[in-house]
C-alpha cells in the first residue's frame, strides 16, 4: 500500500465508524419504529423548511435516489409526510410534513438534544464547524468523482 493511500483509507474508515456510531446513538433515542434515515428527513424539513424536493434532500444526504424513494414511501405510508406537485416544476414533487410527522419529528429532536449537547461539549464549536465544512467539501468532491470519473 502506498504512503498516500494509507491516510485516505484511514480517513474513510474513521468517517464510516463515526457515521455508524452516530446512527446507533440517534436510533437508540428515537421513538420506536423511526430509523435514523427517516428522522434525518423529518428533522431536515423542520430545520430547513418544507417544500424541498426529494432529489434535493437525497443530494444533500449523499443518498441514491432509490434510498430516498424507499424512505419517503415508508414516511408517507405512516402518514408522516405528503408529496405534492412542485408548483415551479410540474415534473417533480415537494415534500411536506403532516401534523403527525411534525409532532414525531419534534419528539425525536427532543429525544436526541441531550446527547447532541454532550457531543457539542467534546470540542470547541469552531473546531466542530470547521470539521463540518471540511467533510461537506470532501463529500462534494467525492460526488464529483462518482459523476465524472475522468475528473482529476
Amino acid at each position: 500500500m502506498t504512503e498516500t493511500l494509507t491516510p485516505v483509507l484511514t480517513l474513510l474508515a474513521a468517517i464510516s465508524a463515526a457515521h455508524h456510531t452516530a446512527q446507533r446513538l440517534v436510533e437508540a433515542r428515537l421513538p420506536k419504529g423511526l430509523t435514523a434515515a427517516q428522522f434525518a428527513v423529518l428533522e431536515r424539513l423542520i430545520r430547513l423548511g418544507e417544500g424541498q424536493t426529494p432529489r434535493a434532500i437525497a443530494s444533500a444526504f449523499g443518498w441514491p435516489k432509490t434510498s430516498m424513494s424507499h424512505t419517503l414511501a415508508v414516511l408517507e405510508a405512516r402518514g408522516l409526510v405528503r408529496l405534492e406537485p412542485n408548483p415551479r416544476d410540474g415534473r417533480s414533487k415537494c415534500l411536506w410534513l403532516t401534523p403527525k410527522g411534525r409532532t414525531l419529528a419534534m419528539t425525536g429532536v427532543t429525544a436526541v438534544e441531550r446527547d447532541m449537547a454532550r457531543i457539542a461539549g467534546l470540542a470547541p464549536i469552531e473546531a466542530v464547524q470547521s470539521l463540518a465544512v471540511d467533510l461537506a467539501s470532501l463529500a462534494e468532491r467525492l460526488e464529483d468523482q462518482r459523476r465524472f470519473p475522468e475528473a482529476a
